[in-house]
């Protein structure tokens, strides 16, 4: 009887063993998720402010939103980024930035992304 118990043991570890790794991928994509949405949200929020102050340097934007994303480790391509503004002093600016977050959890099935969505908006002067 004690021979037929000794793999018993290993076959419950190998089976939670699995599911386990699941969950720990599953919330390390959540953690950085959220950090891709901070670095979006603070990408979006620079180029507001550069925006509220030059507002028809819609270049000029695009360059501040990508260099701060990519300061903080997240690769933004300048159609991600878009400007909406009338360009008159007193009026809303704002930035908006998309990303597809790549992730990692969905990467065993298959090449896997969500869309995140980030916007700052910022009163021109």
């Amino acid at each position: 009887m004690h021979k037929r118990e000794r793999g018993q043991s290993l076959v419950e570890f190998a089976l939670s063993f699995g599911l386990l790794m699941i969950i720990m991928l599953g919330v390390l994509d959540l953690g950085r998720a959220f950090h891709a949405a901070m670095v979006m949200t603070n990408a979006a929020r620079e180029g507001a402010y550069y925006g509220a102050m030059h507002p028809a340097d819609t270049d000029g934007i695009v360059a501040h939103v990508i260099q701060e994303a990519q300061d903080s480790g997240i690769l933004l391509g300048g159609a991600g980024v878009t400007v909406s503004s009338s360009g008159v002093s007193g009026t809303p600016l704002v930035v908006t930035v998309e990303y597809q977050f790549p992730m990692l959890s969905f990467a065993t099935l298959g090449t896997f992304a969500i869309t995140l969505q980030r916007s700052a908006q910022m009163v021109i002067y």
